[in-house]
């Protein structure tokens, strides 16, 4: 007769609870013996009995066939497994974990750092060879761990480590003045008066310092345009042979890099671009720590981790969080396949961790928890979602809440901010992807309002910068989820509101007692009559102006989700109150409703053929242009980091990679682009004429070259110093940007190396673009971006077309291929000249919108928006409301236009 089994002692804790609800599951299965289950479920007798005992929490996959033996419902009993081994306690408590979970490896973390040697000492040669470096990667490689546990554990340089935020000189500030021992606020106003001033503080600093600027990628989505001009001038200037600068940045931000000249020529040749580890280094990354630790991996586990995330360039913080839990579930000191099952694997470890934290929680605290975590997210706009840190004086949120989170390494709380522990949580969550995905509209306009906060309390509450119109009412829908500064922005724009209500509504009880008045006047002076009809309609035409407005601006804020319906209610307005901003609102949202969308990615001005950036295949698609519509063509194949337009015509590109190599291709046949090789010396950004024929270049030793294609070398111009060159566009010279003190001198050469004339002095930096007929845009990027397109048909007496001041870095610049028109696109104007008279032809107010790749035919202008659609923007206004009129045009007058009569938006 087989041996009775032990009963249990109690059911008094969630483990014996567990053991006996097995047992009364066995025994509605008919109570088969232990050898019968073995039978069954092949596993030994004594394990079984052991999983059943209480003793222990057994392991999933025996659970498992017990419940499947006894005929049981295997996913419920999952379910209570992985809470209940959520909830037990880390086996062995004493040793310390070799995996950091998904937090970077610190400099202390160095002695349990492995598989990135190689990558490391590549990274502290460069270091030492050029005084600034960048690093690029996908999120989740491993870039902070590189730069902390890797490069700056194995210098011998003071190391000052830092993010920039969203206010660079306030971090820059407080590291440096630690570093120096000085005040905080004497290094804020030195460095606030000019971006050198950062040079001579890392001097004081330390003899041999190391900066290293981790998550470079914040300067593009937590910056305004100042602070991040700011933070790049200081950076390029401050790098030298006592101060080593490095930054790191996520691969997909690669692109706003290249658009500033001052990263292009510091990280020319003074890059890194991490990948994804080999077979070899993520072996020695799973397997060292543990070594190390005194603990060992099955041979199975490893082949599975490996297996699981091979080529993955984002895995590694999803590896080392899942080897953490592992490490919770190991037996004594080994970690096995069977823990790494338990924990869910690669795919669900992460997920679970932060599903069952956010379970654990009382309902008001989710709520918390929601709201916290939204604000810690920055929403992609043509690129992924980004984590951002927030001070911890922004946050409505319980400390507790906070160091609850912090405790499951979901968030990392900082001196005075929180963030984030890793980006992987938001792809890795499926609950904090759906709420990003579900609040994404409005999680953009918090983000504008956090900011406009800002700029309301840095400018003493001045109530020209409160929100009103269609903002502000679209800030009021958001209260609940704003912390109490955003709060007191959103009620002071209110107030302010409802204050020019009733101010207006006061002059307009004014105004009907002045025409009451002077109604009972007219009957003794008839010629005062005239007083008050004036007077009625000053008072109509300032409502409708004030309609007009509040109208134009709702119109533009529905520009990139509903065009259709924004052109119809611009429309309205114009109608009511022709006003500029009207007019802009019709002509933008007319140009967004008949877009047509390329592809993913930033594209290059559309003629005949247009570019795109494919992000499968890492390289370019082609688009060819029949008639109206577009259609794809062939594509240029990926290379060495991403591709960058530099010139193009109608039948040839240049392209420049990681490398800056130039890459000229032949588009005559947009269905098999071909390779045309050019000279080794063309290594920086080039120009080209409109032919195609001959192009500028700027050689490592700043020198110009020009190359005529299909000639075996380039010559070299006897000109030194040079930053930038512009082929004209009939291929007879050559303007060339040089050096000249703190300015840049544009000069005339022919193609054979004779200067013929200096055309202008402008600060330096500046970029130069050739257009047909002599003309050519000198952009410079000083204090204040500015263009000046002149006419240079007569070197002897060049003539200024235009200028254009106060332009954002994003200030494009483009010409009619007939040379009759020039514009310059930026992100707050679209501006077109006629060349001949130097007259203004339009003007249009286009802030809020990602307009950029400009091209001009005659006075048409065709931009691309930042998801690669393509706007054709008609100056013609006639034309804009005839197609505008031919569909139905509905709008809401009840909500827009309250007390004005109906009038025909559309021609009879």
């Amino acid at each position: 007769m087989p041996r009775q089994e032990r009963p249990l002692e109690s059911e008094d804790t969630p483990l014996l609870r567990f053991a006996g609800d097995l047992r009364r599951l066995r025994r509605r299965a008919g109570l088969p013996s232990y050898r019968e289950l073995g039978k069954r479920t092949n596993y030994s007798a004594a394990a079984l009995s052991e999983a059943l005992s209480g003793r222990r929490l057994p392991s999933l996959a025996v659970t498992g066939a017990v419940v499947r033996a006894c005929h049981g419902d295997l996913d419920e009993w999952t379910t209570r497994w992985r809470d209940l081994a959520a909830a037990q306690p880390a086996a062995g408590s004493d040793p310390v974990a070799p995996y950091v979970g998904l937090a970077p490896y610190q400099v202390g973390d160095a002695d349990r750092f492995f598989g990135r040697e190689a990558v490391t000492d590549t990274l502290a040669t460069l270091v030492e060879d050029r005084p600034f470096v960048g690093v690029f990667g996908a999120s989740g490689a491993g870039k902070s761990s590189l730069l902390r546990a890797g490069l700056i554990a194995h210098s011998k340089r003071t190391p000052l480590l830092l993010a920039p935020g969203a206010d660079p000189i306030t971090e820059l500030a407080a590291a440096v003045a630690h570093l120096a021992d000085e005040p905080t606020d004497r290094v804020r106003r030195d460095l606030a008066a000019g971006p050198e001033a950062l040079r001579g503080w890392l001097a004081k600093a330390a003899d041999d310092l190391l900066l290293v600027v981790d998550q470079f990628e914040e300067v593009f989505t937590l910056c305004d345009d100042p602070a991040r001009l700011w933070l790049i001038r200081a950076l390029t200037t401050a790098a030298g042979p006592r101060a080593r600068v490095v930054i790191s940045a996520r691969a997909d931000f690669y692109g706003h890099c290249a658009r500033h000249p001052e990263l292009v020529a510091a990280l020319h040749r003074a890059q890194v671009l991490v990948g994804p580890m080999s077979t070899e280094e993520l072996r020695s990354a799973i397997t060292e720590p543990a070594a190390r630790a005194g603990a060992s991996i099955e041979t199975a586990l490893v082949a599975r981790l490996v297996a699981d995330v091979a080529g993955q360039p984002a895995a590694l913080p999803l590896v080392s969080h899942t080897l953490a839990e592992t490490w919770r579930r190991r037996r004594g000191m080994v970690l096995t396949l069977a823990g790494y099952e338990d924990v869910g694997g690669i795919e669900h470890a992460l997920a679970r961790t932060a599903e069952h934290t956010f379970e654990a929680l009382s309902d008001d605290d989710r709520g918390a928890a929601r709201r916290l975590f939204l604000r810690l997210v920055v929403p992609g706009d043509g690129t992924a979602d980004t984590r951002r840190r927030v001070p911890r004086t922004d946050l409505d949120v319980p400390d507790a809440l906070l160091d609850r989170l912090a405790a499951a390494r979901l968030i990392t709380i900082d001196r005075d901010s929180v963030e984030l522990t890793h980006e992987a949580l938001l792809r890795a969550w499926p609950r904090l992807a759906g709420w990003i995905d579900q609040d994404r509209d409005d999680l953009r306009a918090q983000h504008r309002l956090t900011e406009a906060t800002a700029a309301w309390a840095a400018h003493d509450h001045d109530p020209d910068t409160l929100y009103r119109g269609a903002r502000l009412d679209q800030a009021a829908r958001l209260r609940d989820r704003l912390n109490p500064g955003e709060r007191a922005f959103l009620d002071a724009g209110l107030a302010a509101e409802h204050a020019r209500t009733l101010a207006g509504r006061r002059a307009t009880r004014r105004l009907r007692r002045l025409a009451a008045g002077l109604t009972a006047l007219a009957v003794l002076l008839a010629g005062t009559a005239t007083l008050a009809v004036a007077a009625q309609h000053r008072a109509a035409r300032q409502r409708n102006e004030a309609l007009s407005l509040r109208a134009a601006d709702a119109a533009r804020s529905l520009i990139t989700s509903q065009p259709r319906e924004a052109a119809a209610l611009a429309l309205a307005a114009y109608r009511l109150a022709p006003t500029a901003e009207s007019r802009d609102a019709l002509i933008l949202a007319e140009a967004a409703a008949g877009a047509t969308t390329l592809g993913q990615g930033f594209s290059s001005p559309p003629g005949r053929y247009a570019v795109t950036y494919d992000k499968e295949t890492q390289g370019e698609r082609l688009w060819r242009r029949d008639g109206t519509t577009w259609r794809p063509a062939g594509s240029l194949p990926a290379t060495t980091g991403y591709l960058h337009l530099s010139s193009l015509d109608e039948h040839r590109a240049i392209y420049w990679n990681a490398d800056n190599r130039s890459l000229l291709w032949d588009l005559t046949d947009l269905d098999h682009p071909r390779h045309i090789r050019a000279p080794a010396d063309l290594e920086m950004k080039d120009s080209m004429d409109r032919t195609g024929s001959v192009l500028g270049a700027v050689g490592a030793d700043r020198a110009a070259r020009v190359w005529r294609v299909g000639d075996r070398s380039a010559r070299r111009l006897p000109a030194d110093g040079v930053v930038g060159t512009a082929v004209l566009a009939d291929g007879t010279g050559i303007v060339l940007s040089r050096r000249v003190g703190d300015q840049d001198a544009i000069e005339l050469w022919t193609l054979d190396g004779r200067r013929s004339a200096t055309l202008l002095r402008v600060p330096h930096p500046a970029v130069l673009r050739a257009g047909p007929g002599g003309l050519i845009a000198v952009t410079s990027y000083a204090r204040e971006v500015s263009t000046t397109i002149m006419d240079a048909t007569d070197p002897g007496a060049p003539r200024i077309v235009a200028r254009a001041g106060g332009l954002d870095e994003t200030a494009a610049i483009t010409f009619d291929a007939a040379g009759r028109a020039v514009a310059v696109v930026d992100g707050t104007q679209a501006r077109i000249w006629d060349v001949a008279t130097g007259r203004n032809l339009l003007t249009l107010h286009t802030q809020g919108l990602r307009l950029n790749a400009p091209r001009l035919d005659g006075h048409d202008l065709a931009v691309i928006d930042g998801k690669s659609a393509m706007w054709r923007i008609d100056p013609d206004l006639t034309a804009v409301i005839r197609q505008v009129c031919s569909r139905p045009v509905i709008v809401d007058r009840a909500r827009y236009f309250p007390g004005t009569p109906g009038q025909r938006l559309c021609p009879g």
